[in-house]
């Protein structure tokens, strides 16, 4: 009777996890519905057509007001799940510990190397993003 219980507890705590995946993904931008949608930062819900809009490294997002997307700027990689991109060589295995700011926006680097280059021509590597 006790593994059986176990059990339903257990299958039970799984359908909880599963059904509260609202993140916004490093990798795959966002997934939410077509109706709402959740602030990475505030985690507040955001009606459809609401919120405001952005595009980090080829990642559309929307936030409930712009103090959140402030918030997002300034350290990214604290409110994006998944393996972070560097922007220079476009692979997602960019390291939280190396980042540069570049127009108030924080970026992250796989090596020292990708944030040098970044730093001599950033917008050229961030072109890269919007023409896609």
């Amino acid at each position: 009777m006790k593994s059986i219980i176990g059990f339903l507890l257990l299958l039970i705590f799984g359908i909880i996890i599963s059904q509260n995946d609202n993140n916004y993904s490093a990798v795959n931008g966002n997934n939410m519905s077509d109706t709402a949608m959740v602030c990475p930062v505030s985690k507040e819900t955001i009606e459809a057509g609401g919120g405001v809009e952005y595009k980090y490294l080829n990642n559309d997002m929307t936030f409930c007001c712009e103090g959140c997307l402030k918030s997002f700027k300034k350290e990214p990689a604290k409110f994006l799940t998944g393996d972070l991109r560097c922007p220079v060589c476009d692979e997602d295995d960019a390291k939280k510990e190396l980042s540069a700011v570049n127009d108030n926006v924080k970026y992250y680097f796989c090596s020292k190397g990708c944030k040098t280059k970044f730093e001599k021509d950033a917008e050229s590597y961030l072109n890269n993003y919007t023409k896609q």
